[in-house]
């Protein structure tokens, strides 16, 4: 997961393991994560994976 956030959106690891759970927006039909302001929109597929990784995590 990490890897792909920071392929994606090229910010560095430091940043990536700064996000929490809150940092991603789920909107009506898409996708938010917060990097930065304004948050930025999710890709699909990758969006899934991320929704999927953050409902699957073990607390």
């Amino acid at each position: 997961m990490v890897a792909l956030l920071i392929l994606l959106y090229a910010q560095p690891l430091v940043k990536i393991a700064r996000l929490t759970t809150d940092d991603v927006l789920r909107g009506e039909d898409q996708v938010l994560i917060h990097l930065g302001d304004p948050p930025t929109p999710v890709p699909q597929p990758f969006a899934d994976v991320l929704l999927d990784y953050l409902g699957n995590r073990s607390p």
